[in-house]
């Protein structure tokens, strides 16, 4: 995976997720659970987040993502990933309350925490997601999810993950047909977490 990810997000209503799901051809289904984790310390600040993803049939993941900028609604965010069995044993099977930066953690996620003042990080909690993966000939595929937040409002979202600017605006046009209510989003899932929480 690019080390660079640019993502468009867009938030759509109840009726137009099932819409879009209807609208084109289903490629995949999973239930995952996000679970988050970030140093105290860094918390309301715009340092990007530390993820540990579990995925019904696949490995987890463990990703560390941050900002990079923007172009228009699409967002720029370095992005580290590795497989979750090979993070180490506070973060696999499960992540602990606390994992330590420098020892805890592979060099080459931890050289990114470093560089951002992390020292260690807490178990904030985590939220469950049913991401859909819809397909259009000729279009592309966008990432279709409805998440159900800590304070249990549900979320609605499209997210469309490829280099190229051209193949975004084409994917926004084709959801925006099938969907009116949807919107570019400049906030992204670990932000609505933070808030589902109390957190800034």
């Amino acid at each position: 995976m690019s080390p660079i990810e640019r993502e468009t997000k867009l938030v759509l209503s109840a009726e137009d997720y099932e819409r879009v799901l209807a609208g084109g051809k289903l490629l995949e289904s999973t239930e995952q659970l996000n679970i988050y984790l970030q140093d105290p310390a860094l918390i309301g600040k715009k340092s990007g987040y530390f993820r540990v993803r579990l995925e019904a049939g696949k490995e987890g993941t463990a990703t560390l993502k941050i900002p990079v900028g923007w172009k228009g609604g699409m967002r720029e965010m370095l992005e580290v990933e590795q497989p979750l069995s090979e993070a180490g044993p506070r973060l696999y099977p499960w992540p602990r309350r606390w994992v330590a930066v420098e020892r805890d953690l592979p060099e080459f996620i931890s050289e990114h925490l470093r560089a951002l003042g992390a020292k260690r990080l807490r178990r904030l909690g985590w939220m469950r997601n049913h991401r859909s993966v819809v397909f259009w000939e000729g279009v592309g595929s966008i990432e279709l999810d409805r998440t159900v937040l800590p304070d249990g409002n549900i979320l609605y979202e499209v997210e469309i993950e490829d280099p190229s600017e051209e193949k975004h605006r084409a994917l926004v046009a084709k959801v925006k047909s099938i969907a009116p209510s949807a919107a570019v989003s400049m906030i992204g899932k670990f932000s609505r977490f933070k808030e589902a929480i109390g957190l800034p």
